[in-house]
């Protein structure tokens, strides 16, 4: 970095911590002109600002969105198809919003440090604290508020204060801040930072309800760069929880060079391997890690037997098992295993020659091994183990904290265990996650827990923010050609694509029937996690089209019988109805289905109205995913040998390097004209839920 531009960071740093400071002793003012006469008593609005400063909370900058004044702040959200909303992001003091020092309010709120008044809306500023009060704030901040301990009580232990604090008397400002300079003399905080499943999005983007706006790393190396400047560069570690280099235009059409930039460029420490970071070939992402200046972490990614390069090992070298941090006087282990069923969610020819060892008997080997032979004080788990992210912490008591990678969720952590942290990290660049460690007296006592969404009421880093713009811009020229015109908004969102009949999933399943329509294809059948955004009213462009269907997925026409087709849909809405990605849409034919436990396929109808034929032979349009068995398609597996093959399936036609998007592309150039845009029957169902 050019010395002016450091300069001028460092100056900003300065103002912003100066400004903190100066609010958390304006409040002394008083007291020193009068030499300790009129000492005042300590208002809420001066105690948020010392326990801010005092556990180097970052500040929580929310959103002021019309007609949500009076509606109280969500802290986020538990199912794994929502995404974060006004609620989330709205000031949760209603009573603050105009005051300068609403950041650090909203911040000791959030971590639960100090709560709102019994209204639920209101903070109360003015109001006076009590001894007992702002004892009962430190104590909180000091052990960590998400656990049900006693904090007062494990504070006297410690020695933190005494017992005559324990009083319903007003404190003064010299006896709050004396406790707090005690307090901060002995303590070390080591902020650990948290992201997760980004997929790419590294701009930012409009909010689900489009009423403001949210991600771009930008405001990430913002807030790191601030945290850093208080804390030190060793007190703050920055990890992700895996998926973050593909599934976006930007990301993909750089085949993840932009996403490992920015990572690179945020100083990120490690990351993990998980299902989409197979999106692309082994080799791209083999290179992609010799680019990055941070961790590739996967204790249990491996070649196959016979499968490694010449001179290499069974394992990977560029993907490591831990690294070791060492900040405040604490080692701390981070380690990562990734999902050991991985192959049936990612392209089959991507993973051809790597599997993966048992992820919880490999987790156990590697917990031990930092617990007892690199004596670490904290071991901190990248688990993006989806549904047995539960199971890995409740396995592993030596587990501090873990990041809950694929959990898709946010919002406060889950406490597990012996005071063990599941860390709900939410997704696509919408969040970042302050897991605090807090050392006292040299040892660690608690942890606590904030998460900002970044919305543009947050500063972006002006570098990050021209390095991320300079790769968007070399893509931008050749994603903005026109080649078609639709006439409706087509929403998606994941609940649409994988729980439900949909516009969006009926279009691009009518492509990909239309694009083998001179091969005699019959029907089609998609996995609706492969469709990814929705299509606006308008022009539509290659950027649009590539949105929808980022994923590298090639076309397969085969012949099967009807009762090969039957099972494909059974094994399709299995899981319903969680969102799952392997919920089947379908082009030529309807569905219906009795929802149960388990679900029951009750009937299948071709579009001229005859049913179903199980002894009949049809020609079916699938993908290559789904055709290696992914997403537990095997009856469809023709392309992965290490599967259980399919014996009912003949492969007529394999479009190698023509994909899904191409098809969706084609359909438009053949279909549409600025006078002649398309049309969706937005009352069609080709699903029934009974």
């Amino acid at each position: 970095m050019p010395m002016r531009k450091q300069q001028a960071k460092k100056k900003k740093m300065k103002k912003r911590l100066l400004s903190v400071i100066l609010i958390a002793l304006v409040c002394l003012s008083t007291v020193l002109a009068n030499g300790m006469v009129e000492d005042k008593p300590v208002k809420r609005i001066e105690a948020a600002s010392i326990l801010d400063n005092l556990f180097a909370l970052s500040d929580i900058h929310p959103s002021s969105i019309a007609g949500l004044e009076s509606t109280p702040r969500n802290l986020g959200y538990t199912a794994t198809n929502a995404a974060v909303t006004s609620v989330n992001v709205i000031p949760a003091a209603k009573d603050c919003v105009e005051m300068e020092e609403l950041p650090r309010i909203e911040a000791v709120l959030n971590a639960g440090i100090m709560e709102l008044d019994k209204d639920g809306l209101n903070f109360m500023p003015e109001k006076a604290v009590t001894k007992r009060e702002f004892a009962t704030y430190i104590a909180k901040g000091l052990y960590g508020p998400d656990l049900d301990i006693d904090h007062v009580q494990a504070a006297l232990n410690d020695g933190v204060f005494d017992s005559s604090l324990l009083s319903d008397e007003l404190i003064s400002q010299g006896t709050a801040y004396a406790l707090a300079d005690q307090v901060k003399s002995q303590l070390q905080v080591v902020s650990v930072f948290v992201t997760s499943d980004i997929h790419g999005n590294y701009l930012p983007y409009k909010s689900s309800d489009s009423k403001f706006e949210i991600g771009s790393v930008a405001r990430i190396k913002s807030i790191l760069d601030y945290q850093r400047y208080l804390l030190g560069e060793e007190n703050v570690i920055y990890v992700d929880g895996g998926d973050s280099p593909y599934n976006t235009t930007l990301s993909n059409i750089t085949n993840g060079d932009a996403s490992v930039a920015a990572l690179n460029a945020l100083g990120l420490d490690a990351t993990v391997l998980k299902n989409h970071d197979f999106d692309y070939s082994f080799p791209n992402l083999l290179r992609l890690s010799s680019n990055a200046d941070y961790a590739m972490l996967s204790a249990n990614t491996r070649y196959k037997e016979g499968h490694q390069p010449d001179g290499s090992g069974l394992y990977p070298e560029e993907f490591g098992d831990y690294i070791i941090k060492k900040a405040s006087g604490l080692k701390i282990g981070i380690f990562k295993i990734t999902d050991d069923q991985s192959a049936a969610t990612t392209l089959y020819s991507n993973t051809v020659d790597i599997t993966w060892d048992d992820d919880l008997g490999k987790a156990h080997e590697i917990v031990s091994m930092l617990k007892e032979k690199e004596d670490c004080d904290v071991v901190i788990a990248l688990s993006h183990l989806h549904s047995k992210n539960k199971a890995l912490v409740l396995q592993e008591p030596d587990i501090n904290i873990s990041v809950g990678g694929g959990n898709d969720i946010a919002g406060k952590p889950t406490i597990l265990g012996d005071n063990q942290y599941l860390i709900n990290p939410g997704k696509h660049g919408e969040a970042l996650t302050q897991v605090s460690l807090n050392v006292f007296k040299g040892k660690l006592v608690g942890v606590v827990y904030n998460q900002l969404f970044l919305t543009d009421a947050y500063q972006e880093d002006e570098e990050v923010k021209a390095l991320v713009d300079s790769y968007n811009a070399q893509v931008d020229k050749a994603l903005d050609v026109t080649i078609g015109y639709n006439s409706q908004n087509l929403e998606w969102s994941s609940a649409l694509v994988r729980c439900q009949n949909s516009p969006i999933a009926n279009l691009v399943t009518d492509a990909l029937l239309s694009y083998f329509k001179d091969d005699g294809a019959q029907l089609c059948i998609v996995n609706g996690g492969g469709i990814r955004a929705k299509l606006d009213a308008g022009e539509v462009s290659i950027r649009e089209v590539t949105s929808v269907l980022p994923f590298d997925n090639n076309m397969m026409l085969v012949e099967t019988s009807g009762r090969t087709i039957w099972n494909a849909l059974g094994n399709g809405i299995s899981a319903y109805p969680s969102a799952n990605g392997k919920f089947p849409q379908v082009a030529g034919m309807t569905y219906a289905f009795k929802a149960g436990t388990p679900n029951e396929l009750l009937s299948v109808t071709l579009d001229d109205g005859t049913a179903l034929d199980m002894d009949k032979t049809y020609k079916v349009v699938i993908n290559s995913f789904i055709a290696g068995g992914g997403d537990g398609y095997l009856m469809f597996n023709v392309l992965d040998s290490t599967k259980e093959m399919a014996t009912d399936v003949n492969q007529l036609v394999y479009v190698r390097k023509t994909y899904m998007r191409d098809a969706l592309q084609n359909y438009f150039e053949k279909h549409t004209s600025a006078d002649k845009p398309l049309v969706m029957d937005l009352s069609e169902n080709r699903i029934t839920i009974l």
